[in-house]
């Protein structure tokens, strides 16, 4: 269940509960179903269509348009729904429509009669749901079995093979994954989802260039796929060939076609504007999904870091000043103002800026102590960086967030505290070579030499070509520095922390 408004989640929760045939997960926004639904099996999908984040045709096409379990059934229902929105959601396959407000008895039966009608399918549909529903609660092996079975028992089908093409790939059989969508395309040549699953498989192996074609194809029988257009692009530019803007804008042109509202849309077209030389274009375009999406803070946040990369600093400020002024409760202007301000070195405006953005603006709240804990360590002022730091990484504890806090302690050569935060980061990212190393120039200035080696081994492990690690294990030695580094100087401990 989908909607943005949490009185009418609770009101299709109580009503569809109460029967006690179901139990429903809801979310408040396109996004974070989509999310769940990339790993979890459901008979019915109900959603609204207009919603702050993504809406209901999104949801939609996300189910129609992948691999597996795309016939789910899925009921619109809206208060506002136009003839243009019942024809868009008729050609993407929906199942059926309920309006707002509606009779109790109207949603329970539609949903009956839905599920229904997708629970008694053919015996060879049933297994296929069932290797598909294997599959999405990861269970591989058994997923692939099922599709076997209905194999041998002689029933070919495109979709079948590409079930099967994944179940292999991740399995770690990518050649016969691969061998697989072959197999689908020959049997259905038109059967977009299997160009879509080799693109996918290809690029989950980084084997970007073998992708482009199957994407290519994937768009040629599935048009109106704006973000898979923005995937493409993406892989062009890559390129770095002559053409390879041209087909990139090309691309982004249908995109952009396709959904002129949608930010990711507007905020790549004004990406590529860019990158082809025409900066108002790109600043239009930023623009544009700053209108169309107000509450975000994507486009200008992208503004001001287009400025920055273009050295336009003071027309950025002359910019955000202008909007500013034009309504002062625009405290995401303020943010990115105050980045500029720093990228000039004008600390104590980027200070004033940050300090006008209320503490109750819980929206823009990290970004803000991020902002300050930069700003008040370029200005020397180590232990109000540490306290912005600190309240982020109680808000957000990532490895990098906990990183951050443990170089200010380091700084200020507080190793004991350091130590605590690094140690924590390296549990969470055990494989980053900063922060190993790092954690050993804590050990070394804290005097616990076998520490230290064992943390410097382990980061030039990781990262064999770090200048400083190689160095530092050297000195820990007491060993002569490799030929290629005798001019780096063999300082005294701790080498400078990344």
């Amino acid at each position: 269940m989908i909607d943005d408004q949490l009185n009418m989640r609770k009101a299709v929760n109580r009503i569809l509960e109460k029967t006690g045939q179901f139990t429903v997960e809801d979310f408040p926004n396109a996004r974070d179903a989509i999310s769940f639904l990339k790993t979890h099996s459901v008979d019915i999908v109900i959603t609204d269509i207009y919603m702050q984040q993504g809406d209901g045709f999104e949801v939609l096409a996300f189910i129609r348009n992948r691999t597996m379990q795309n016939d789910i059934p899925v009921l619109f229902f809206s208060g506002e729904a136009t003839k243009e929105d019942i024809i868009r959601s008729v050609d993407l396959g929906v199942s059926d429509y309920i309006l707002k407000p509606f009779e109790t008895n109207d949603i329970i039966q539609k949903v009956i009669t839905l599920i229904d009608k997708y629970k008694h399918p053919p015996e060879d549909i049933k297994t296929l749901r069932n290797a598909e529903k294997l599959y999405l609660n990861e269970k591989y092996q058994e997923a692939k079995n099922e599709f076997l079975k209905i194999i041998n028992g002689g029933k070919l089908s495109a979709q079948l093979m590409c079930g099967l093409a994944l179940a292999e790939s991740k399995l770690g059989n990518v050649t016969k994954s691969l061998e697989y969508i072959k197999e689908a395309i020959k049997i259905n040549s038109m059967y977009f989802p299997a160009y879509s699953t080799a693109a996918d498989i290809l690029l989950s192996l980084k084997r970007k260039t073998e992708a482009i074609p199957y994407l290519e194809k994937e768009l040629k029988i599935n048009a109106k796929q704006p973000h898979r257009r923005i995937l493409l692009a993406d892989l062009y530019l890559e390129q770095k060939k002559t053409e390879s803007s041209d087909l990139a804008l090309s691309h982004m042109k249908l995109a952009l076609q396709d959904s002129p509202s949608d930010e990711i849309v507007l905020l790549k077209y004004a990406d590529i504007m860019k990158i082809m030389g025409n900066f108002e274009k790109s600043v239009h375009y930023c623009m544009k999904a700053r209108r169309q999406n107000p509450s975000s803070t994507k486009s200008i946040m992208q503004l001001a870091n287009m400025y920055i990369s273009e050295g336009k600093e003071i027309k950025a400020v002359g910019l955000f000043t202008d909007l500013i002024n034009k309504n002062s409760n625009q405290y995401d202007i303020y943010l990115c103002r105050s980045k500029i301000y720093e990228k000039m070195e004008d600390f104590e405006k980027a200070m004033s800026d940050l300090n006008k953005i209320p503490t109750t603006n819980h929206h823009l709240r990290v970004e803000v102590l991020k902002a300050k804990g930069r700003v008040f360590a370029k200005m020397n002022k180590l232990p109000d960086a540490i306290a912005a730091c600190e309240e982020v990484a109680s808000m957000e504890p990532t490895a990098d967030n906990l990183a951050r806090v443990g170089l200010l302690f380091i700084r200020m050569k507080n190793y004991r505290s350091a130590l605590g935060w690094y140690e924590q980061s390296t549990i969470m990212e055990p494989n980053h070579s900063k922060y190993i190393y790092n954690l050993g120039c804590c050990y070394e200035a804290l005097r616990d030499k076998a520490k230290a080696i064992q943390c410097y081994e382990l980061s030039l492990k990781l990262d064999p070509q770090a200048r400083e690690t190689q160095v530092a294990l050297a000195r820990m030695k007491g060993k002569a520095l490799p030929s290629n580094l005798n001019n780096q100087k063999n300082s005294k401990f701790p080498q400078k922390a990344s």
